[in-house]
This record gives C-alpha cells, sequence and structure tokens, in this order.
C-alpha cells in the first residue's frame, strides 16, 4: 500500500532503457473516486499536451523511484478519454471537507492509500478535524466508510465520524488491553471460545494503528488509524516489521489511554460542577435571606429608635443651625421634633440624647423656662421623616423580595443549563462507547469494496 503524496515527486523510470523520462506531478482518481487511474508526468503547459503513464502500465512503485516497463509507456493524455475526462474534471476529491451525515466537520481529505499492486484507493487520510484528531495528528477513514463525494464536500456516516474522533481497538484489542492492565487475569469472551491463550500476533489483530508502518521499499503495511488485519501481521511479519507494528498498536493504545484519562477528567469534572451547583444553590437561599435582612436592618433600627424616644425627654437642649429650640432640657420627644431634627440633620444627635432612666422628678423641675418649638404643648404631630423611613422599609421589602426571585431565578436557568450540558456530555460519552462496543463486534474488514 502506498500514500499518495509519497509517490509525487518521485522519477519515472524506464526499466527497458534504463532511462530517466519524467518525475510524477500528481495522481489521477477515476470518477468513482475508488482507483488510481494514471500518474500525471508532465501537465503540457499552455500549448503542449498532458501526458501521464496509466497505471498498470506500472511495474513497481519503490521508496524513490516509479518503474515503468518501458518509454512507450507514457503516453498523452488525449489518447485516453477516461484520463481526458479526468483531466477534465474542475474539482478534485483532495482538499474537500469531510461532514458526516449529521452536518459535524471532521476535517478535509489531505491524502490517500491506494493498493500499489491493483490501484485500488483503500483509505484516505482525514486532516484538521475535531481537538482530538489534532492531537493525534491524522485520522486514517476507509473508503467504504464514504457515503458521498459531492462537487464541495464529503459525507461519511456518523459511526464513521465517531471512529476518527476517538477509535479504539476491536474485541482482541480490547482483550490484550485488559490482560496487560489487569495481568491476565480478566476472564474475556476470547479466552472463553478459545481454548488457547491468544498469541501477542494475534492479540494485534482488531487494533489499531497509532503510525503507518512501511516496509524496506517505503510501502506502507499499515496506516496510522486503520485497523489492524491478519493479512497486515503476516505481511509485516513477512518483511520482517512485526516489531514497528506492535510499537504502532502500542502507539495507538497510547493515544486511547490518554483519551480515556481526558474523557474521566471531564466526568469527574461535570460531577464536580453538579454537587458545586447544589451546593451554592443551597447557600444562595441563605444567602438571599440574610441579604434581605441585612439590607433593610439599618432602616428598621432606626425607625425602632425614633418609636423607642418618642414620648421621652432629652437630656440636654437640641439646637438648630441658627439657635432655635427644638427641644428644651427635659422636653418630652415628639413626632413634630423628630422631622424638625432631621430636617436640621441632628436626628442622630436627638436620639443619642433620649433619657431612658426613670425619671423621678416632676415636670416642671426638668424643664427650662425657654420657648422650646416642639414640646408637647405645641406639638402639632406628623413626622414625614417617619413615614418616609417606613415607606423605604416597605420599598426595600418589595424590591429585595422580587430581586431576589428575579437572581434565584437567574441562578437556577444557569443552573439547568450547566445539567442540561452534563447531561448532554454524559449522553455523548455513553453513545460513544455503545458505538465503540457495536464497532468491535463487527467483524474486521481486509479489503475495501471493489472498484
Amino acid at each position: 500500500m502506498q500514500k499518495g503524496k509519497s509517490v509525487i515527486g518521485k522519477d519515472v523510470l524506464s526499466l527497458a532503457t534504463g532511462v530517466r523520462i519524467h518525475s510524477v506531478k500528481d495522481i489521477l482518481i477515476g470518477a468513482d473516486n475508488d482507483q488510481v487511474v494514471a500518474f500525471l508526468v508532465d501537465e503540457g503547459g499552455l500549448l503542449g499536451t498532458s501526458t501521464v503513464v496509466p497505471f498498470e502500465a506500472v511495474t513497481s512503485i519503490g521508496p524513490d523511484a516509479v518503474v515503468i516497463d518501458q518509454d512507450e509507456a507514457v503516453i498523452p493524455a488525449s489518447s485516453d478519454p477516461d484520463v481526458k475526462a479526468i483531466l477534465e474534471r474542475t474539482d478534485k476529491l483532495l482538499g474537500k471537507a469531510v461532514y458526516t451525515d449529521q452536518g459535524q466537520k471532521m476535517g478535509s481529505l489531505a491524502d490517500l492509500y491506494f493498493d500499489d499492486a491493483s490501484g485500488r484507493i483503500t483509505g484516505y487520510e482525514v486532516s484538521g478535524g475535531t481537538l482530538g484528531d489534532l492531537a493525534r495528528g491524522p485520522s486514517y477513514l476507509a473508503t467504504e466508510e464514504l457515503l458521498i463525494a459531492g462537487n464541495d464536500v464529503v459525507f461519511i456516516s456518523r459511526a464513521a465520524g465517531e471512529s476518527l474522533e476517538g477509535q479504539v481497538g476491536g474485541l482482541q484489542g480490547k482483550i490484550a488491553e485488559a490482560s496487560d492492565n489487569l495481568g491476565g487475569a480478566a476472564d474475556t469472551a476470547k479466552q472463553k471460545l478459545a481454548s488457547a491463550e491468544p498469541t501477542p500476533e494475534e492479540r494485534l489483530i482488531g487494533k489499531r494503528s497509532g503510525t503507518d508502518v512501511t516496509d524496506e521499499r517505503g510501502s506502507i503495511v499499515v496506516a496510522s488509524g486503520q485497523r489492524i488485519a491478519a493479512d497486515h501481521v503476516a505481511r509485516a511479519k513477512a518483511t520482517g516489521n512485526l516489531q514497528a507494528l506492535y510499537d504502532a498498536a502500542d502507539a495507538w493504545d497510547a493515544q486511547q489511554r490518554d483519551q480515556q484519562t481526558k474523557a474521566a477528567v471531564e466526568q469527574v469534572g461535570d460531577t464536580a460542577g453538579d454537587l458545586w451547583d447544589k451546593f451554592t444553590a443551597k447557600i444562595g437561599e441563605v444567602t438571599d435571606a440574610a441579604g434581605q435582612r441585612m439590607d433593610e436592618q439599618q432602616t428598621k433600627n432606626r425607625l425602632a429608635q425614633i418609636n423607642d424616644a418618642i414620648g421621652r425627654p432629652v437630656t440636654k437642649v437640641i439646637l438648630d443651625r441658627d439657635d432655635e429650640v427644638i427641644l428644651d432640657l427635659g422636653d418630652i420627644i415628639t413626632h413634630q421634633a423628630v422631622q424638625q431634627a432631621s430636617d436640621a440633620g441632628l436626628l442622630d444627635t436627638l436620639l443619642d440624647s433620649v433619657y431612658k432612666g426613670e425619671v423621678a422628678f416632676e415636670r416642671d423641675e426638668m424643664k427650662v423656662k425657654v420657648a422650646a418649638m416642639s414640646t408637647v404643648d405645641k406639638a402639632s404631630g406628623g413626622a414625614a421623616v417617619v413615614d418616609e423611613l417606613s415607606t423605604k422599609v416597605e420599598t426595600a421589602e418589595q424590591e429585595r423580595a422580587e430581586a431576589a426571585e428575579s437572581q434565584k431565578r437567574e441562578k437556577e436557568a444557569t443552573r439547568e443549563r450547566r445539567a442540561k450540558e452534563r447531561e448532554s456530555r454524559a449522553a455523548a460519552r455513553e453513545s460513544k462507547a455503545a458505538e465503540e462496543e457495536s464497532s468491535e463486534a463487527t467483524p474486521v474488514a481486509v479489503t475495501g469494496r471493489a472498484g
């Protein structure tokens, strides 16, 4: 198996004459996007004619050159109607965006893999997808997983998209991982079905490769992200690349462990977030109630001071800024006096001068003979400051209740939104696990669909 872009730039050598004829400029893909038809070796230019090497004329593809049987294998593109039609196509398969049939973008087709004996395209390299794909580099997409290749985009199934995001090894790969992690203690389905313990080579089957594995000729034995099949193991063993195949499988397992760790961390984070939201919701209720009491407490205390002061005598003369007497020493505090003291900015002074002891003398003995403005004898009643404070308390209580209710609704909506996000992530993890189990239960395909 060869990687498309690895062939571009290689010299084209004639086996008959030993002459370097051209170099590969591009790869021409058939109309069904499943077969390499020819190699473009000369684009022709404005007045020239493009020339190609039909794939059937290729003797071998080596690590450094493409060998053809004779010089005459290089032909004008116009002499082959199929090749001519391919060259006249305006769109190219590579570079097209890859979407699932659910509308999720997975990246774009960056390269292709083809069988160097038949030219059949076996898979594609998808690059620039989700964060998981970027963390692992390009991913492998089998040809049979393409649903449709349109003029603008390529569609794949949702299951294929899940495979690109993070595929896990097959059933025997899971058996091998479980045996490694648990020291062979796990009683697996494979061990129940097989009387003999699978060999290390058999354990490779069903796993995925974390890197490209190539032979001494530069031909790809198995591509990065491709599921390892029995013929891959046989070929790696025959070409002395079995250890490289083990290393590639280990690299994939390491990637999956990293991904599973990230998923576990995400799950723990979601659980912690859920507990935190429940905790803050409970604390929020207490804080809201405490906040309401704290917000109104100062006003209520002032009202309580005023109500307690009214009817009690003062311990000193209360004068306004014009030295007019609001209350004389021993005068009884009235609502009118409270209002006058408030207007003069002396309400605190008045309330600090309230006499709260037991009165053991007559009123006439307390009173100084000056003309006070707000004595009981002259009080007219009414205190706007008291009414204002009372209204303020009532309004504050109402506004606080409304604000608290609004804030409570907002916090609850935020918690519900976060809970739904956590549920969505949990559902995605469960769905992915189910897809992986389904994928593992599907027999491994050794080859792609026919051309």
